[in-house]
């Protein structure tokens, strides 16, 4: 398994957001080959800084739901997210 971690700063209303995320992108990534789970965590508990972790079968999977992210962020300006930071790599160790 490989798992993208992507770091957001969200200037909009989070818990729009996070709406239209479970609504509208978590069924996209689902229909990815390879798909094993996704998270939307917000670290801060007040917005402003959120964090995605998807995990997928192959490290080529992994990467290709980084392009549908960022496809999925540029047809949503009004929740006006930018990506931080992104890191992928193996999954070492799970429960």
């Amino acid at each position: 398994m490989h798992a993208t971690i992507r770091q957001y700063e969200v200037s909009g209303d989070p818990h729009a957001v996070s709406q239209a995320i479970q609504d509208t992108f978590i069924p996209q990534l689902k229909g990815l080959p390879g798909y094993v789970s996704y998270m939307w965590i917000d670290p801060s508990a007040e917005g402003g800084r959120m964090l995605s972790v998807s995990v997928f079968d192959t490290p080529e999977h992994a990467e290709a739901s980084n392009a549908v992210a960022a496809a999925w962020v540029a047809s949503h300006p009004q929740f006006q997210l930018q990506l931080i930071n992104i890191e992928v790599g193996p999954v070492v160790a799970h429960g």
